[in-house]
């Protein structure tokens, strides 16, 4: 008589089982670091402040038409002028601050900030100002003004 068939022995069942979840335990570990680097935190979208300069008796204002920025002491809103090559820093680090402290110290350049949203301001945004003086006058010509935020240049002017 012929055998049909012959009982051959296999892989047991739970070696059968382990090997089975070992793959798919490192397939998804492959899966994951290939992803991985595309998931993450949105980037920040930059800042853009709208802002109008216009020269008065006393400085040169500038009014802050759109866009807003919140200064703190770690993200503070530096305005940076330069008048015949000194430059002179001013860092906002509230938006409730008044008159602002220039580094270095400077008797000639002066700015203050007006909020719209007066002492209880979150934000400094439209309808603010910021008026810069030179020996209480508006900025001569040629002279920068830079305002950064957060490690950007928001706004920059060269007055005329």
């Amino acid at each position: 008589m012929k055998i049909l068939y012959k009982k051959e022995k296999g892989v047991s069942p739970v070696i059968a089982t382990i090997l089975m979840v070992a793959i798919t335990v490192v397939l998804a570990s492959a899966v994951y670091l290939m992803v991985s680097g595309y998931i993450g935190s949105a980037p920040s979208k930059p800042v853009a402040l709208g802002v109008v300069p216009s020269n008065t008796a006393t400085g040169t204002q500038f009014l802050i038409s759109s866009g807003s920025v919140t200064p703190t002491s770690t993200t503070p809103l530096i305005i940076t002028v330069t008048i015949s090559g000194s430059t002179t820093t001013f860092t906002i680090t509230s938006p409730t601050a008044t008159t602002l402290t220039p580094s270095p110290s400077s008797s000639t350049v002066t700015a203050t900030l007006y909020n719209s949203g007066g002492s209880s301001a979150t934000s400094i945004g439209a309808g603010s100002t910021i008026t810069i003086s030179y020996n209480n006058a508006p900025l001569p010509s040629g002279s920068t003004v830079t305002f950064t935020y957060n490690g950007n240049v928001v706004y920059s002017y060269t007055a005329s």
